[in-house]
């Protein structure tokens, strides 16, 4: 009995225990409590953070997307579809040129073309300065098929063999004294942009020599670079017409949209001595400024931050950039008359845009706005006017002999 301990005893060494017990439970229960609290706003301040970081990944991702959008629209060159089309294709296509300013001159230009086509033109090429094999027709003034109006006028090539000479294969043959550079404009198939012209030219005395810029129909080349590497090729098609026409030759550079600006930059860097005057048909100032124009238009875009990262993207896969050469700069030095036309109804590129090439020119100078014209339309809207003011501008800087 006496190691029995008594109940004052054992309360008083098992109680306090008891009760430390009660409040280390409900202390634990606290601190989980509270924990449980800090890792749930922990969790929901991860959970903000990553919806929140999605939300502005959304916007850059967009942006992003439009940019290469963009710079695969504008600069890379369409791949070639060897594929046949359906008939529901064509149907659409067909339905898209009708839309097109120039539909109503369809029939004027196919008929150019085969017209031009069928005086067999010389397929010629050169190197550009980059390693680019760049084609081009030349169609001398001499010695070319033509056209016989009736079936006594049908030419007798049994002296020949049977065959018909070839283009410029006549015995009198000898270089042409006048030569024409004509190039065309951004996208186009390589020989519509003139198709109103070459017979009238050609009819005249004038050599045409038609390229194909680079990434455009024969001649290689994956980037377009709206004139800012296309005017180097246009000095090499210079110094190429001079060789072919002799070193006596007058030499006129014509372009149109793009190929106008080409021929406009090219006028900016050392070109033969022969150029005696520039035809420029609508053309922009600078890719940056068409560019721009065609964001605002088309897609109702502002030119920052696309047309930063556009350029960007540009510099780095085609090596140019939007700024890399400007029309106004070249005129600001050019010495060559230079005979500016645009079409008054152009919803491509702005008649402000020729107007302030013009305002910058140093050089002689004149200026032909045709009404109702849209655009690379001014030659097929008034050809007569447009004929007549070329000609009478480039009989005026013809050197004599």
């Amino acid at each position: 009995m006496k190691n029995k301990p008594d109940g004052l005893f054992f309360n008083q060494g098992f109680a306090p225990k008891r009760r430390k017990s009660r409040y280390r439970s409900a202390e634990l229960e606290v601190r989980r409590a509270c924990l449980s609290e800090r890792f749930g706003m922990e969790e929901r301040m991860k959970k903000k953070t990553i919806f929140g970081g999605m939300a502005a990944a959304v916007p850059l991702l967009l942006l992003a997307g439009e940019a290469a959008f963009f710079y695969y629209y504008s600069v890379v060159r369409f791949p070639e579809k060897k594929k046949e089309k359906t008939e529901r294709q064509l149907r659409r296509e067909e339905r898209k040129r009708a839309k097109k300013p120039r539909a109503r001159f369809e029939e004027t230009v196919q008929e150019g073309v085969r017209w031009f086509l069928g005086q067999e033109p010389e397929l010629v090429s050169i190197t550009s300065y980059d390693g680019l094999k760049l084609c081009a027709y030349y169609l001398p003034a001499e010695g070319t098929k033509k056209e016989p109006s009736t079936a006594q006028d049908k030419p007798d090539f049994a002296d020949a063999g049977g065959k018909a000479p070839a283009a410029g294969s006549g015995e009198a043959a000898r270089p042409a004294k006048n030569i024409l550079l004509l190039m065309h404009g951004y996208r186009a198939g390589g020989l519509t942009d003139f198709a109103g012209l070459y017979r009238f030219y050609h009819e005249q005395g004038y050599s045409l020599l038609v390229p194909f810029q680079r990434s455009h129909g024969l001649s290689e080349g994956k980037y377009i670079c709206f004139g800012v590497k296309e005017r180097y090729d246009c000095r090499d098609w210079a110094e190429y017409a001079v060789r072919l026409a002799g070193k006596d030759c007058n030499l006129y550079l014509s372009g149109i949209s793009m190929g106008c600006a080409t021929v406009l930059m090219a006028a900016g860097l050392p070109l033969p001595s022969n150029v005696r005057a520039i035809i420029a048909d609508c053309g922009f100032t600078s890719p940056k400024e068409i560019l721009k124009t065609v964001l605002k238009r088309d897609y109702h875009l502002p030119a920052f931050p696309l047309m930063n990262l556009t350029e960007l993207l540009t510099r780095w896969r085609a090596g140019f950039g939007y700024r890399d050469a400007s029309t106004l700069d070249a005129m600001k030095n050019c010495r060559i008359p230079v005979l500016f036309i645009h079409g008054e109804k152009d919803d491509f590129v702005p008649v402000q845009m020729t107007l302030d090439n013009y305002m910058a020119c140093s050089a002689p100078k004149e200026l032909l706005i045709v009404p109702g014209a849209a655009h690379a339309a001014a030659s097929l809207q008034d050809p007569e006017g447009y004929q007549r003011t070329a000609l009478a501008f480039l009989k005026k800087y013809e050197a004599k002999e």
